[in-house]
C-alpha cells in the first residue's frame, strides 16, 4: 500500500457517528462520536467537543502526509502501530486541546504504515464511570481500519 493512498474505514457500530475526510496539507481524518458530527467541527474536533453532553465520547484520528517534514518512527511519532485500546489512566484534563469542565482526554502520537498519526480522544463522564465510557470508546475504535 502506498502511504499516499492511506484512508480510514470505520466498521459501523450502533450508537456511533463517523465522518471521514481529507483536505490539502493533511492526510485522512476520521471523527467518531456518540453524537451527531458537523463538517465544521475542526480537525481535532473543537466544535464537536463543545457540543458534548453527559456521557458523550469523541475521537479524532489524523494521519499526516508522509512528506510533512515529520520523521516517522522518531521523536513524538516514535511509538509504532495503531492501538485502539485506551486506558483510563491515560486520560486527564491536561491532555485536552480546549479545557472544558467535566471533560478528560488523551493524545497519542504514533507511526503506522509509514505515516505519522495522532489519536485525540475526549470523554465527558457524568453518570457512567470514566473507565466504562473509555472502554466503550475503545470498542468503537476497534472498528477502525487503515486501508
Amino acid at each position: 500500500m502506498s502511504a499516499e493512498t492511506l484512508r480510514f474505514v470505520f466498521v459501523s457500530r450502533a450508537g456511533w457517528h463517523a465522518r471521514t475526510y481529507t483536505r490539502d496539507g493533511l492526510g485522512p481524518v476520521l471523527h467518531l462520536a456518540t453524537f451527531a458530527l458537523d463538517a465544521r467541527d475542526g480537525d481535532f474536533g473543537g466544535g464537536a467537543t463543545a457540543r458534548m453532553r453527559a456521557d458523550d465520547a469523541f475521537a479524532a484520528l489524523i494521519a499526516y502526509p508522509a512528506a510533512a517534514g515529520v520523521s516517522t518512527g522518531q521523536g513524538l511519532f516514535e511509538e509504532s502501530g495503531w492501538r485502539s485500546r485506551l486506558r483510563a489512566h491515560e486520560f486527564s484534563a491536561s491532555q485536552l486541546q480546549v479545557t472544558r469542565i467535566g471533560q478528560i482526554g488523551v493524545q497519542r502520537f504514533f507511526t503506522h504504515l509509514e505515516r505519522p498519526c495522532c489519536l485525540y480522544a475526549v470523554v465527558q463522564p457524568v453518570r457512567k464511570r470514566p473507565e466504562k465510557l473509555i472502554a466503550e470508546l475503545s470498542a468503537a475504535l476497534s472498528g477502525v481500519r487503515f486501508r
